[in-house]
């Protein structure tokens, strides 16, 4: 089916539009989605910042607040308004309930008081916790916007003393002790109570407080926010989750429908871009998700959205799939136009080749009286009409010259058997002639053998220019004898020449000729002159007589098919000069043959061309 033209361009114009089409698609969806990646990437870290600011906003706050509490002078007095014994050593144990004083009660109400009434005139709008733990083991608190979540009893006393007891062993605090760090920021923070019925996770900010003027270290201020709080202005993306990382990408606190496997994938690459804020596109298990981040300069967290690619890419999708419907639709309607447009203008041309495959030698026309073609395909019709006529012309032309060299070898073939006979009964005539003692009767049958011998001779139609002459002078001996001498014959031929090749009995016609017309009035007198020449790769043979000479329009009726009164023909040969130059055209084509000058009255040359080709072994007769 693929040979059928029509199918062909089809097909063809069908895998390159489609290609071009697909590939155009690809490359502008592909540049839609990096341009919607980069447009949806830049809202969201936009958004990250906004929360990054807040987030910052509210760390800030609380180191404002812990600062001012650690340099107030009501609390750094009360923290340090205990006898001190000479072995006294800082946060050494904390104090049990049963072993507070009254003094230290004092102390712990007014330290609560003071640190309740600083957070409230400071505009510190959150409900934090805020805890000092003195040096000397005395655990004040506030939790929340009053003075004590819990009733000012045993249980809140043994809070305290629980608190203060695994304080100690926690590595942050151990770190304030001794003074390695002012500050120590810790999320989550637990309170890992069981007097304080609560399962939360805080954001915790511990300082030092220390004697301004001799650098002791007076007690730990802390203060500890909510996480849900902190984390409140997060907004989560539908099916995405945001989440906040310390400084060493651990989670603090993560929100959102994606799970905790996938985050924990995604955010390896984090530390890869070396950025503070960005996007990238990361995959855990198959599924690829739009991460974006952005990193808060004072505390090195990080602020992390992790969405779906897919949910971020839907309305893109959407509008991909419309745009494929509507292309496949447009594609589909330009393949039926162009199909019954190639029909349309491929058909005529496909009548023509089926007119084409029909045609025979000798049929000029290729039908289109019956056909009706575009105009286009009129034009290539005429053209293949004039083609097929020229064609014709040239089989014909063709067939013409096989049948002349037929007759001409059909010619030969008769001229062959009839020589044969007289060749036999002329040897017989010659050897009586002999016996008779007529030695010139018999010298003129020995050269009329000769020439019967030659002309019926098979093999090689070629011989040298030198075994030609001898039957040119074979053929002229008995010519003498009949015209009582009155021709004479001269030849003028370089030795060197002799050795080229000639088709055999190619001059005797020509001499023939001259003696029947060109010497037919002569009485006395007659010359033949024999010459030959090289010229630029031929071998050009002259023979000229002195005869009355030829009219120039006989010339042209010898080389052009006229029928001509050839008056006495030679009764052995029977071939003209018209057929020696068809004899030479067949055998070796244009521009060998005979050519032919004379003027009346004053004789005629006849100029044999052949091609100058050195015979490789010669013959002698």
């Amino acid at each position: 089916m693929y040979r059928n033209l029509q199918i062909r361009i089809i097909v063809s114009i069908v895998i390159l539009v489609f290609a071009a089409v697909f590939f155009s698609l690809n490359i502008n969806f592909k540049h839609t989605e990096t341009l919607f990646e980069k447009e949806t990437s830049d809202l969201l870290i936009s958004n990250l910042e906004q929360v990054g600011n807040q987030v910052e906003n509210v760390t800030l706050d609380m180191m404002k607040l812990s600062n001012v509490l650690s340099l107030d002078d009501t609390i750094t007095s009360n923290l340090s308004a205990f006898s001190r014994s000479p072995d006294f050593k800082a946060f050494s144990r904390m104090k049990l309930p049963q072993e507070l004083t009254t003094e230290d009660y004092s102390r712990m109400s007014k330290i609560e008081n003071r640190l309740n009434y600083t957070k409230n005139n400071n505009f510190f709008n959150y409900n934090a916790h805020m805890i000092i733990v003195s040096s000397d083991g005395i655990v004040s608190n506030v939790m929340g916007n009053i003075v004590s979540d819990i009733d000012m009893n045993q249980e809140y006393l043994n809070f305290k003393q629980e608190f203060g007891s695994w304080l100690k062993d926690d590595e942050w605090f151990n770190s304030l002790i001794r003074h390695e760090r002012d500050s120590v920021w810790t999320v989550p923070f637990l309170y890992h109570s069981s007097n304080l019925n609560d399962d939360k996770q805080y954001v915790s900010l511990a300082k030092s407080i220390k004697n301004s003027f001799t650098g002791e270290m007076l007690g730990v201020v802390m203060i500890n926010l909510d996480l849900d709080n902190f984390v409140s202005l997060f907004t989560v993306r539908s099916k995405g989750s945001i989440l906040l990382l310390d400084s060493q990408d651990r989670i603090i606190k993560t929100s959102g429908e994606v799970e905790i496997n996938d985050i924990n994938n995604v955010k390896k690459d984090l530390k890869l871009y070396g950025t503070q804020k960005g996007y990238f596109i990361g995959a855990s298990e198959g599924k690829r998700y739009m991460v974006t981040y952005h990193i808060l300069n004072r505390l090195n967290w990080t602020v992390v959205s992790v969405i779906p690619y897919e949910d971020v890419m839907k309305n893109t999708s959407s509008l991909k799939n419309q745009v494929l419907t509507i292309n496949y639709i447009v594609f589909g309607l330009f393949l039926l136009s162009s199909v019954s447009l190639i029909l349309y203008i491929t058909n005529p041309l496909k009548l023509l080749i089926k007119d084409l495959r029909k045609k025979k030698i000798g049929d000029y026309s290729l039908g289109t009286k019956d056909i009706t073609y575009s105009n286009d395909v009129k034009s290539i019709v005429r053209s293949f009409d004039h083609l097929f006529k020229r064609v014709d012309e040239l089989v014909l032309k063709v067939v013409e010259e096989q049948s002349r060299e037929q007759e001409l070898k059909y010619e030969a073939l008769k001229a062959q058997i009839n020589p044969h006979f007289l060749f036999n009964t002329l040897n017989i005539i010659k050897w009586t002639a002999m016996m008779n003692g007529a030695v010139s009767a018999s010298n003129m049958i020995a050269d009329l053998g000769r020439l019967l011998e030659v002309s019926m001779k098979k093999g090689d139609e070629e011989i040298t220019l030198k075994e030609e002459l001898h039957l040119v002078k074979a053929y002229m001996n008995i010519q003498s004898a009949r015209y009582n001498d009155s021709i004479e014959l001269h030849m003028d031929i370089d030795p060197s020449l002799e050795k080229y090749q000639i088709i055999k009995l190619l001059l005797q016609p020509v001499v023939e000729n001259c003696i029947l017309h060109g010497l037919k009035n002569k009485k006395t007198g007659g010359r033949i002159q024999i010459g030959a020449q090289l010229e630029a790769g031929c071998l050009r043979i002259d023979v000229t007589d002195n005869g009355e000479g030829i009219e120039e329009r006989r010339i042209h009726e010898i080389f052009n098919d006229v029928n001509e009164d050839t008056g006495t023909q030679h009764k052995f040969s029977g071939v003209g000069l018209r057929n020696i130059d068809d004899r030479l055209q067949l055998k070796y084509g244009e521009p060998f043959g005979l050519r032919i000058s004379a003027s009346k009255g004053e004789g005629t040359t006849v100029s044999v061309m052949i091609p100058a080709i050195i015979k490789e072994e010669d013959s002698s007769y």
